[in-house]
């Protein structure tokens, strides 16, 4: 008899309390202010941000990123977890959560996925990776041994799983949730858990079973340091798994993401020039420096203190905005060949725009320019994904966002 797996999984997380979960999860460490990061470290003792950043709250003086650093957020982990802040659960269960806003909910499934299936075509990608991220993503899963965070995955609308894993996803929201709270940026997060040993826990297995094919919406850099691990150090227990939370395609959310380039030493005059003799597209100065792209194929370029509306041609030979970027702005014109390593350029989340809009970065900098795209839609995401291409890095910021520590998967116990 041949025995099959399951792309995915369910397993034993480490959770919060379900009394302390406000208190111990946390947005990432890179979307705090300075301010705001300080405020945490100084009066949230509980916070998993005190976990990541040793230097701060144990005043350990080992550089950032290094092997010894990790073996601090190790064991800072391991404090959180003996004094009751952080609990593994008995057995393997899968955790619905839902995700709440004003606007917008969604509603997914975390779990595992397996890294093999992943690799065999399981998971479609559509991003190319930082190598020094990945790097250093590895090098802390190698030492620390847990996934803190979860990769974003969609679910597509015709996968054959869909109608029944949605039909169960609506019986369970009829149950009163396990751990339900909401954070002071006015997001509610609400986990409901199902022993996988259940009857519900075996209908959910069976119905997850049939879905063979997810895309990745969002965690590029953590999928490549995990099959990295995997495949370096496939003696480590539990590396053959990665932690996930997996969504409708229909629930995403997509947000801009902006390309800044420093060092730009050509005038006003030059860098226009080279605008207008950019191939299939057209090219016009904007009279309001407020203007956004509103659609697909616009696209908005500041500089010093001009700016510029792009039209891209029918015609254009790229699939995406950030293709044409990649192509025709960031090679051909300000000589950035490399995007994967190329220290001149920043990759900027729509989250981080100023108050006063992305002109005014621009304008404070006269030595960089700014690019601002529209949202790439999900669907050229896929088609990028499903002609096994990839998207320059860092060209698309989808939500949501899963709360570090609310969910860990721990691969080496």
């Amino acid at each position: 008899m041949t025995l099959t797996r399951n792309l995915l999984q369910p397993f034993a997380a480490v959770t919060p309390p379900r009394h302390m979960a406000h208190l111990v999860a946390s947005r990432s460490y890179l979307s705090y202010s300075p301010a705001e990061l300080q405020d945490k470290l100084r009066y949230n003792p509980y916070s998993y941000i005190q976990v990541i950043n040793p230097d701060v709250s144990r005043a350990v003086k080992t550089p950032r990123g290094s092997v010894a650093f990790f073996d601090e957020v190790k064991l800072g982990y391991q404090a959180f977890k003996s004094q009751g802040w952080l609990e593994e659960a008995p057995e393997a269960e899968w955790y619905l959560y839902r995700q709440s806003t004003p606007s917008h909910s969604c509603t997914g499934m975390v779990c595992t996925l397996d890294l093999g299936l992943c690799g065999q075509g399981g998971l479609k990608t559509h991003e190319q990776t930082l190598k020094a991220r990945e790097n250093l993503f590895a090098s802390f899963l190698e030492r620390t041994g847990f996934h803190a965070e979860p990769i974003l995955c969609a679910r597509t609308d015709d996968d054959p799983s869909s109608q029944d894993t949605d039909h169960l996803f609506k019986e369970i929201l009829t149950t009163t949730p396990h751990t339900d709270f909401t954070t002071t940026d006015g997001i509610r997060h609400e986990i409901w858990r199902i022993s996988a040993a259940s009857d519900l826990g075996s209908r959910l297995t069976k119905t997850c079973g049939k879905c063979e094919t997810l895309y990745l919406a969002d965690g590029h850099h953590r999928l490549a340091s995990s099959q990295h691990l995997a495949e370096t150090h496939p003696e480590l227990p539990g590396t053959g798994q990665i932690l996930a939370y997996v969504v409708p395609e229909k629930d995403l959310v997509n947000l801009g993401f902006q390309k800044e380039i420093t060092g730009v030493n050509l005038t006003v005059t030059e860098f226009e020039s080279a605008l207008h003799n950019m191939p299939q597209c057209q090219m016009s100065s904007l009279n309001s420096e407020h203007y956004e792209p509103s659609k697909p194929g616009n696209l908005v370029v500041h500089f010093q203190e001009k700016s510029w509306k792009i039209t891209r041609s029918t015609e254009s030979k790229e699939v995406t905005d950030a293709d044409f970027i990649d192509v025709h702005l960031l090679k051909e014109i300000l000589g950035i060949q490399d995007a994967r390593n190329d220290i001149r350029l920043e990759h900027l989340p729509e989250t981080a725009r100023p108050n006063q809009g992305w002109n005014s970065r621009a304008k404070a900098h006269p030595d960089r320019v700014l690019i601002v795209m529209h949202p790439i839609p999900f669907g050229q995401v896929r088609q990028v994904a499903d002609q096994n291409r990839t998207l320059p890095p860092k060209s698309t910021w989808i939500e949501p966002k899963i709360r570090s520590a609310l969910f860990i998967y721990e691969f080496e116990s």
